[in-house]
């Protein structure tokens, strides 16, 4: 795959760079387009709203009209005209009543389509039956219809002349034959009226929308009011004759109206052609706009035009280019910056390599002294440079205690040869004397554990005679003379631990369910002369609300032990660094509920002292038979051995930690925990470990002889 001749370092490079200048761009384009695809739909979302709210808008004035005209229609004041006119309007009533309405013209029809009056005025006349039968069968309302040049002229020629539009030649429109267009798009009222309950005729009032620029000015001052678009963005409304902009707010050459410009084939294909409502950008005079574009419909469901708003696109577009650039400007710091850290970061990483290198070929050459030498760095390739000079320097020392070999090596066969047999007869005494000397050491731990039980009981049973004696009449006695007896029973129990360590195969430990809170405040008790002489305070904290099963008195036995070297840890010349810490001489003593790594239910026992903290070298031996730092005659170096064989009998363990806190100057304190199963290990798997103990106390041995 990778090139032979390149380097580690490079392919490293190669390989880091990879999501760099490939996963990067590619994320990049997928957060580009989902952000272009969101941009475009929030922009259609705009468009699309103020083409409903336009429409609203539109439709809202066409009822207004219609509401008028209705309410004209059925007003007293119009009954009172016509009994007073004979049944008639002349045009000065049909124009007031117009201008007040706002009405283009508006004129007065019976029910066999006679025009009798109008304004603007013209003489009664017959009208064209194509337009009077659609004005018999329409309902009253308002429509938007488109009247031909020669209808607009039987209403007025003003009105037609109003109405023609010279067509101008649009980009991006189809091409056309017509240079003008002559019809008028009208928005047309009608409303019956009757006079004395006979019904007199209808009166049609209609709103010629070609140049009529109040209605989309209106319109758009409603939707593009000040602030709702992006600045240097505009607004614009547009109501279209078919493909021509007959009112328009769009401007063709900043100032004059696009009166007369003709709509994108593409939009006149969907909108007209097809019936679609257009929206997205689209071509509009001379520019980009997001466009919406929806039919007008004559009465008869032809589509006769388009009702348009949209908003110019070029603001938007600059800012959706101005992020861009921004977001490219972005991934391509970043893709720049993180190569230029991967080229960094390979290049400091490989400098030990480099350096190997180089000294490989100073020792290929002949420079045996070359050497990586300290690199200053704190990682994997430093260690393998370090090992690598120690390596070399080990090499150059057998290289030259070979030298010295060669020289002495006949010497020494001819030696070895003759005291072969001289060797063979001391090893063979060195057997029986090691033999000997295992027994005797056996003997001898056998005896200094039985010494070392039995003081501890004695001492007490010792100390409860004298209380006794002292107070005798003491309601305490009682429980004291209880403590004695369960001092003798433990004796007991010690004579059947040392038959049990000896041949463990024929005995098993007794347990019971035991609340180790109960057992710590016991074994208080039987250590207070002790925590009393080393002026100790005793602070508990019992959370632990699970029993184990374990051996009463085995356990009582350990945290004697615990606590005692607590006391004794406490007596030392740590007086200095115990103002530093400001805190008197202290003893912790806390219990937990937790869960072995096996899953089973456990209790923890911690015993803290603040004391002075035991030195890494003597940590590693505490656990170690005869070991004690004791003064002669105060320690057997069994006490710690001994607990933790008994702790591990049930499956449980003893670990020791000190300094209490690492971090804090000076360093203080130890920390003793005890691990107890709430279910004890199998019987057998307990002897198993007890035979694992022996082997590991008989090497021990052997390595202390």
């Amino acid at each position: 795959m990778w090139p032979s001749h390149w380097t580690v370092k490079t392919k490293l490079v190669v390989t880091a760079c990879i999501p760099l200048l490939v996963l990067i761009p590619v994320v990049a384009m997928l957060v580009w387009s989902a952000g272009q695809a969101a941009y475009t739909k929030i922009l259609i979302s705009k468009v699309r709203s103020d083409l409903v709210l336009a429409q609203q808008k539109f439709t809202d004035a066409q009822d207004d009209k219609s509401q008028a005209l209705k309410a004209w229609s059925e007003s007293a004041y119009l009954r009172n005209l016509l009994q007073q006119r004979g049944g008639k309007l002349n045009s000065k009533d049909l124009q007031a009543q117009a201008e007040k309405l706002g009405f283009t013209y508006l004129r007065l029809i019976n029910p066999t389509g006679m025009v009798m009056n109008s304004y603007p005025p013209r003489l009664p006349y017959m009208m064209n039956p194509e337009l009077q039968k659609s004005v018999k069968f329409r309902e009253s309302g308002s429509y938007i219809v488109l009247l031909s040049n020669s209808e607009l002229m039987e209403i007025s020629t003003d009105l037609a002349t109003r109405a023609v539009q010279a067509i101008v030649p649009t980009s991006n429109a189809s091409p056309t034959p017509k240079s003008s267009e002559d019809r008028g798009l009208v928005v047309q009222v009608l409303q019956p009226v009757f006079n004395n309950g006979n019904m007199l005729g209808y009166l049609e009032g209609g709103i010629l929308l070609n140049g009529n620029l109040g209605i989309v000015d209106d319109i758009n001052n409603l939707i593009y009011s000040p602030n709702t678009l992006l600045e240097g963005s505009i607004g614009t409304t547009t109501i279209f004759l078919e493909d021509v902009r007959v009112a328009t707010t769009v401007r063709s050459n900043g100032e004059s109206r696009a009166l007369g410009t003709r709509v994108s084939d593409a939009v006149s294909q969907s909108v007209l052609g097809r019936g679609e409502v257009w929206l997205e950008r689209a071509f509009v005079v001379n520019d980009w706009y997001v466009a919406a574009y929806a039919p007008l419909l004559s009465p008869e469901g032809a589509r006769i035009g388009m009702f348009y708003v949209g908003f110019l696109e070029a603001p938007y577009a600059s800012i959706k280019t101005q992020l861009l650039i921004l977001f490219l400007l972005a991934v391509g710091a970043a893709m720049v910056l993180g190569a230029m850290m991967v080229i960094r970061l390979t290049s400091g990483i490989f400098y030990p390599l480099r350096r190997m290198n180089y000294i490989m070929s100073l020792q290929e050459h002949g420079d045996s002294a070359a050497r990586v030498g300290d690199l200053r760095r704190d990682d994997e390739f430093a260690d393998l440079a370090n090992h690598f000079d120690v390596l070399l320097d080990q090499l150059d020392a057998r290289r030259s205690e070979l030298l010295g070999l060669n020289e002495q090596l006949d010497e020494r066969v001819r030696q070895r040869t003759a005291d072969l047999q001289a060797a063979n007869q001391k090893l063979h005494q060195a057997v029986e004397q090691l033999l000997a000397s295992e027994k005797l050491a056996a003997l001898g731990q056998l005896t200094a554990g039985i010494a070392h039980e039995f003081n501890n009981p004695l001492a007490i049973m010792m100390g409860h005679l004298d209380l006794i004696r002292i107070t005798l009449d003491d309601p305490e006695s009682a429980k004291t003379l209880r403590l004695l007896d369960e001092q003798v029973h433990r004796m007991r129990n010690i004579v059947q631990k040392l038959l049990q360590f000896c041949r463990p195969d024929e005995y098993a430990s007794y347990t019971e369910e035991v609340n180790v809170n109960e057992v710590i405040q016991d074994s208080i008790l039987f250590v207070r002369n002790e925590v009393e002489l080393a002026r100790a305070q005793l602070k508990f904290e019992f959370a632990a609300k699970r029993t184990v099963q374990i051996s009463r008195t085995e356990l009582q036995q350990v945290m004697v032990n615990l606590l005692i070297n607590a006391s004794h840890a406490l007596e030392g010349p740590f007086e200095a660094q115990r103002a530093v810490l400001q805190e008197p001489p202290t003893i912790f003593i806390d219990t937990a509920d937790v869960v072995l790594g096996d899953g089973q239910p456990a209790v923890q026992i911690r015993v803290l002292n603040n004391g002075e903290a035991i030195p890494a070298e003597r940590l590693q031996l505490i656990f170690k038979m005869f070991y004690t730092s004791k003064q002669a005659g105060r320690g057997t170096g069994l006490g710690l051995p001994v607990s933790r064989m008994l702790v591990q009998r049930y499956g449980g363990d003893l670990f020791a930690n000190s300094p209490v806190v690492p971090s804090a100057q000076p360093q203080f304190g130890a920390c003793f925990e005890i691990v107890l199963r709430c279910r004890a290990r199998p019987s057998a798997d307990i002897l198993k470990e007890t035979g694992q103990q022996l082997l590991l106390i008989e090497k021990q041995l052997s390595e202390g002889n």
